[in-house]
């Protein structure tokens, strides 16, 4: 039996908290949701994607998405109006096509994925697709990766993996794709719907709710020297964080500042004036280099931004105790940071106390030099 899924907003006021029904949309065109997933690739999967393709032309055909993971591996996302196997492609065309592309996609070394990227940036400039800053636009693909995960992969499409999303998963695609899971194929189902607050309220929202229907878990796509989770920790940091600095940074909620992680924490500041492209991080590597780094990194394309905000730090690093300074201007390199020795997986209370205390002593250090000093031009 289908499962439907209703959405409510919920007035929790003392007296008589109330709810109000969302009415779900119809998605008009696969256009439409592919942009909406292109410029918000966050709602794919419970995990962060890098997007570096669309419409991309392989010999096998033409996938919606392309994206990485943070272990490097090809995801190709196969978007669904409607129900699953509806409309123009039938049920065994759904999880066909994406058979298809993956199969192309796992010959394809770096620099294959590397033309893939280009061409998407070139879309990106001719104003091909309207996602305004959301897309990672590095030289190079390697450097695009580093930017949004914050840390390099030795290799590069190791694992190919599949998504289909549309806005009902039935009941079929779900049985064929469990089918292809025990196969060995890294297949995963999702389903994303379009709701919207009434006409007679006077909320202008609306809301896009996803669901993994069809799932695995993510050490089966994990490089073997990668199977470390930091998640506890991670969380532990995150919301002790938002308790100090939350205000300051305009964030909303412990999950505006970061989704789930189980490697690292990175967060931006939600302030208007503050440089987007500046980035505060935890970096947990106990277990692969025996310490953690506290930091603030730089990613984004802006170069004469990047040296405002380098000046910005270089100027007032004297007045951090215990705080070192780089120079150097790679993709993912720690402007200042801290370095913390640490050999334990699960680090006790104290740990993460000092972490805690470090990284609210940068954040509030340079948060309001650098919405001061950085002036955009």
């Amino acid at each position: 039996m289908k499962a439907t899924m209703r959405v409510f907003q919920f007035d929790q006021h003392p007296d008589r908290p109330q709810t109000l029904e969302l009415d779900r949309e119809a998605v008009e065109t696969e256009w439409q949701l592919e942009s909406w997933l292109h410029a918000n690739p966050e709602v794919i999967l419970n995990e962060p994607l890098l997007i570096f393709g669309r419409q991309y032309g392989l010999d096998t055909g033409i996938p919606d998405l392309l994206a990485l993971d943070q272990w490097g591996n090809v995801v190709v996302v196969e978007l669904k109006k409607g129900q699953s196997g509806s409309g123009s492609a039938s049920e065994e065309t759904t999880l066909s096509q994406p058979q298809n592309y993956a199969q192309s996609l796992s010959g394809y070394d770096y620099d294959d994925l590397e033309e893939i990227y280009l061409e998407y940036k070139r879309n990106l400039r001719d104003g091909e697709w309207d996602i305004g800053d959301t897309a990672v636009v590095e030289e190079s693909l390697k450097e695009a990766h580093e930017t949004a995960f914050g840390g390099g992969v030795d290799e590069f499409n190791t694992h190919q993996r599949m998504v289909i999303l549309a806005e009902e998963i039935t009941s079929r695609t779900e049985n064929n794709a469990k089918y292809l899971l025990e196969q060995g194929l890294a297949v995963q189902c999702v389903a994303v719907q379009w709701f919207q607050f009434p006409d007679n309220t006077a909320m202008n929202q609306s809301l896009l709710v996803s669901s993994t229907v069809v799932d695995y878990p993510l050490s089966r796509v994990q490089p073997e020297d990668s199977k470390v989770d930091y998640s506890t920790i991670i969380r532990q940091v995150r919301d002790r964080m938002y308790d100090e600095i939350g205000e300051m940074t305009h964030h909303s909620s412990p999950a505006d500042i970061s989704g789930p992680a189980s490697r690292r924490l990175g967060f931006d500041s939600k302030h208007p004036d503050h440089p987007d492209m500046v980035l505060y991080r935890f970096k947990p590597h106990m277990v692969e280099r025996g310490k953690a780094v506290v930091s603030i990194g730089l990613f984004g394309s802006d170069e004469q931004e990047k040296d405002r905000v380098r000046d910005v730090i270089a100027e007032n690093a004297d007045q951090l105790e215990g705080f070192q300074t780089s120079d150097e201007h790679r993709p993912n390199s720690d402007l200042v940071y801290i370095e913390f020795e640490q050999l334990d997986r699960e680090p006790d209370e104290e740990f993460v106390d000092t972490v805690v205390e470090s990284m609210t002593e940068l954040v509030r250090h340079y948060h309001p030099k650098l919405i001061e000093e950085v002036d955009p031009e």
